[in-house]
């Protein structure tokens, strides 16, 4: 049985001012490819509210509470070619630091999510003898939608 080739290179992120309803609409003039991405990490956690009581013992008991959901990326920064850069750029900037985004494949079928969220970490680094280079982290507000995707 051969395994399927699941590269991480094939999911690109797109950014924009506008909520996207599948890949598709990442060709829409309101949205941009975040930029040129070496690293992309989805975070999906889910609180846990604690029901303990005496009756327990030893063990304690929970239940599930509220999801969160965050997203860091990596990207060399283009100096040329930054429109996705800006657009997260204005996002920082606007007083409520939304941004909307899609994390697809280049491969029709695969998983997508999108939704939006708060820009909390837009960091830029410029060092000597290496690549200029920016960091993204997004804490996604209200529900992500995953679903297969259709390619970009």
């Amino acid at each position: 049985m051969s395994k399927p080739n699941k590269a991480g290179r094939s999911y690109l992120l797109y950014v924009g001012t506008t909520s996207p309803s599948d890949a598709s609409s990442a060709s829409d003039a309101a949205y941009a490819l975040g930029g040129l991405i070496r690293n992309l990490s989805l975070a999906r956690t889910r609180n846990a509210i604690d029901v303990s009581t005496k009756d327990d013992g030893d063990n304690s008991s929970f239940i599930g509470g509220r999801r969160n959901q965050s997203f860091t990326a990596d990207f060399v920064f283009d100096h040329t070619e930054d429109a996705g850069y800006t657009k997260l750029s204005d996002a920082y900037e606007s007083a409520s630091a939304t941004v909307y985004w899609l994390i697809t494949s280049t491969t029709t079928g695969d998983t997508e999510w999108h939704g939006s969220g708060l820009v909390t970490d837009l960091s830029l680094a410029f060092p000597d003898e290496d690549t200029s280079t920016y960091n993204l982290a997004v804490q996604a507000s209200g529900a992500v939608t995953e679903a297969a995707g259709t390619t970009t």
